[in-house]
């Protein structure tokens, strides 16, 4: 690169040598100048995308390139920038580049490889800011694992599948198609049905431009050092400089690894060094510690010491000299080991939270014995197939454009025009919402999605649920989405300054490239800081929004059905017309449609939204019409989100019952015929049953849910979480009572995931009943028994905990005398 670029850059206001300040990976020109309008609207999305690859360990460089007319401007300018520079004293060096990558506009970009310097694209601008460039970077492990040897022999690889587990030797020279038959013959999921994740990468669908020797190697260093034990200090013996919870509350088990469901210790905000201490009750050797994050709170600990000592009164001693250990990086990220140089013998184990990220951090913790070590753990893939039976499309190829394709669609489309021709416009404009859900089932879109997900802790936690592995996966990935993923956005932070103190102030047209994401509107914030404004365009492209990962509910609903179809769910997008957005997506378990509300963390509590005559207790809205739509058919769900369908009714005057069934009748029809178009005719008869099974079944189910009194969950007796409290407030829906209030405004951090935590009157002891013999080896006989009658380990475990609850539910205590 020094060749091209010369051999010192400017940093900041220093000067580095090009050979040390580029990383290898891929870097991009960005030829610009301060007095370009374009230039200014574009940097500042550039300087997202550098941002984003830079936290998730991408090699990407950045060099710019100034058209500035004096160095004035260009130090101005570039001191907004968190890249390198040409400086602007070699003239000669910008027009020798513009002239060799025929640079004839501004901006410009010009991607390049880093180790080689060879030209990767000439016209990058618009490349770096698709929502795949940043999954598509390479990372400093994928460079450092290219040095390693490849395996010698089979390599025993655990599989993971829907909460099951299994074993099989994967030979690397037979590659991925031996792989994926062995898979097969243990998961009974086709190859090209199978998505694969694991071997050492993190997070998207395992991929296969690597290597499958290259692949294990990765996934070996992954798991080094999960040999060593775990202690398992109690939580009696945990102590901390603060803890944001009162002992007496639920809270207090927090830190401890195993705690289910794993509720992290806290520290207070004003606490200035806070510390998480283990004693391990004797002196032991000691490898290191093990973190992993909190499942009840938002920021963590990202950089500790440890400290030890063989007494609490000290001296204490830090490990390693003080060294900094790199912490947590986001909820569901596989768990951190932070292994010492050499093992240390001591009783009490201290971890100290060095400066970074928000002002109250949170872990969950352990210790990692040295004495009795085990083999590290094999390579691990999780696999997931189809969520749905019925479905046939998950993995699909998308059909291929053509000529006979585009002209059948046409044909369909001009028959629905023309059997809606005499309907009211909105009832005609439903139409487009088709379009909507259509880019969900784009395979390259999926990709993208998938390459966000941290699939193998949202495994994890599933499989050791009660739930079914469905409803439990999409749980932890509504709580993924919440709180590590997507943000509320009320009001942009000032991309001039960086302050979160902007208000909004009106709106206008969207730009070219706005426009090309779907941005039907841009609103306009000003911040109270600096004075200046701050563009916040309106995306509808879910693309786009897995990389801005901000908006209201209708950007968040948008995004998180494209993830629930990348995963292999059936999901609906849910149009409240009272303005709100959500998802369904279909249980097999439950054989029915369930509510998702990613705004608000909530699973399958449909009643949230309204306020009944009698009943209603959750956000205070009055609803008129809710409707579904997913790729192959259209429905109105309104009645499964009342407890009163009769009085909702009056409400729904914009046109009759029976024209509002015609028309989605025929745009369900539409979609259906449309999404069959190049589909086998075996194939596409089963998805017609299959739907209208589905279609009588849902209807009963709705039905049956009008004439019966609904019984109203917890989660649904709660207000709004989602949004400032005041926009919620004028909105009419932060609750429909003073109680559904004020647990909203309790609840505006975790969303409703935590209106079902145990309160501290919930941690009294209860009346035990005299025992006969010793429950845990009861529990043990009992599944042992469903297990030899036929069920699966799941299948028994699960009936074992709901007989548990059962007799506890059923049992009375004894009366006092």
């Amino acid at each position: 690169m020094e060749g091209i670029v010369g051999a010192k850059l400017l940093h900041g206001s220093s000067e580095v040598e090009t050979s040390k300040a580029l990383q290898g990976g891929v870097v991009a020109l960005y030829f610009s100048a301060h007095w370009c309008p374009p230039c200014q609207g574009y940097t500042p999305q550039l300087k997202k995308v550098y941002e984003r690859a830079k936290r998730e360990g991408k090699l990407f460089d950045v060099i710019f390139v100034s058209s500035d007319r004096d160095e004035a401007s260009f130090r101005q300018y570039f001191a907004s920038m968190p890249w390198h520079a040409v400086p602007f004293s070699d003239r000669a060096k910008e027009q020798a580049l513009k002239m060799i990558y025929q640079v004839r506009g501004i901006p410009s970009v010009v991607l390049l490889d880093g180790a080689t310097g060879s030209l990767v694209d000439a016209n990058g601008r618009g490349k770096v800011m698709e929502p795949g460039f940043v999954a598509s970077l390479p990372t400093t492990q994928d460079l450092a694992l290219a040095k390693l040897p490849s395996p010698e022999g089979p390599v025993p690889v655990t599989i993971y599948h829907h909460g099951r587990e299994y074993e099989i030797e994967c030979e690397p020279d037979e590659g991925y198609e031996m792989l994926r038959m062995q898979i097969f013959s243990v998961t009974d999921i086709p190859a090209e049905q199978q998505r694969l994740f694991g071997l050492g990468q993190a997070k998207g669908v395992l991929n296969e431009q690597v290597p499958l020797p290259r692949a294990l190697v990765r996934a070996m260093a992954a798991q080094k050092n999960t040999g060593y034990k775990v202690a398992g200090v109690p939580k009696e013996a945990r102590k901390a400089s603060s803890n944001e919870f009162p002992e007496e509350q639920w809270h207090a088990a927090g830190g401890v690894l195993t705690s289910d469901p794993g509720w992290g210790w806290v520290h207070k905000s004003k606490d200035d060094n806070p510390w998480y201490q283990m004693d391990l009750q004797e002196v032991r050797k000691v490898a290191g510690v093990v973190l992993r994050a909190g499942a009840d709170h938002v920021a963590w600990v990202k950089k500790f010491r440890v400290c030890t000592a063989t007494t609490e009164e000290g001296p204490w001693d830090a490990v390693d000299a003080g060294r900094e250990f790199s912490g947590l990086s986001g909820l569901m990220l596989p768990e951190v080991r932070a292994i010492f140089e050499s093992p240390v013998e001591t009783r009490f184990v201290r971890i100290e939270c060095l400066p970074g990220g928000l002002d109250r951090r949170s872990l969950r913790a352990d210790v990692l014995l040295a004495d009795d070590k085990d083999q590290d753990k094999p390579p691990t893939i999780v696999v997931l197939g189809n969520f749905s039976a019925d479905d046939p499309f998950e993995n699909m190829e998308a059909a291929q454009d053509n000529a006979q394709t585009k002209m059948i669609e046409e044909q369909h489309l001009a028959m629905l025009q023309a059997k809606l021709s005499n309907a009211q416009p909105r009832l005609q404009n439903q139409v487009n919402s088709l379009q909507g859900v259509q880019r969900y089932e784009s395979r390259a879109l999926q990709k993208q999605a998938l390459a966000e997900i941290p699939v193998l802790g949202i495994d994890e936690s599933a499989r050791s649920s009660s739930e079914s592995y469905e409803l439990a996966f999409m749980r932890g990935l509504l709580r993924w989405y919440k709180h590590d993923f997507f943000s509320w956005c009320n009001a942009p932070k000032c991309e001039h300054c960086s302050s979160g103190n902007t208000k909004t102030v009106g709106a206008t047209q969207p730009t070219r490239e706005e426009q090309y994401f779907l941005a039907g509107n841009v609103e306009v914030a000003q911040c109270n800081l600096c004075g200046l404004q701050t563009r916040f365009p309106r995306y509808n492209d879910p693309g786009k929004l897995l990389e801005t990962r901000t908006g209201r509910c209708g950007e968040w609903a948008n995004c998180f059905t494209l993830l629930c179809r990348a995963l292999g769910y059936e999901a609906r997008h849910v149009h409240d017309w009272t303005d709100h957005v959500w998802t369904e997506i279909f249980s097999d378990s439950l054989k029915r449609w369930v509510h998702a509300d990613s705004c608000e963390a909530a699973l399958d509590a449909p009643l949230m939204y309204e306020k009944a005559s009698v009943l209603g207790k959750g956000w205070g809205k009055k609803l008129t019409y809710v409707i579904a739509f997913a790729r192959d058919h259209v429905i109105d769900v309104s009645r499964r989100y009342t407890q009163k369908f009769d009085d909702l009714l009056p409400r729904r005057t914009e046109f009759s019952e029976q024209e509002l069934q015609r028309v989605l009748g025929a745009i369900s029809e539409f979609s259906t015929d449309r999404s069959l178009v190049q589909v086998p005719e075996a194939t596409a008869s089963q998805r017609r049953a299959a739907l209208e099974r589905r279609a009588k079944e849902e209807q009963d189910q709705l039905l049956g849910r009008s004439q019966e009194a609904k019984e109203v969950k917890a989660e649904e007796q709660v207000g709004r979480t989602s949004g400032d409290a005041e926009w919620r407030s004028q909105r009419g829906e932060l609750g429909a009572t003073a109680a559904a209030k004020e647990k909203a405004l309790e609840l505006s951090e975790t969303g409703l995931e935590g209106s079902s935590a145990p309160s501290s009157a919930a941690k009294a002891e209860p009346e035990k009943a005299p025992a006969s013999r010793d429950p845990q080896a009861a529990a043990k006989q009992r599944f042992a028994e469903l297990v030899a009658s036929g069920l699966s380990p799941n299948e028994a475990a699960l009936q074992v905990i709901q007989e548990a609850k059962k007799a506890a539910a059923e049992f009375k205590p004894p009366q006092r005398p």
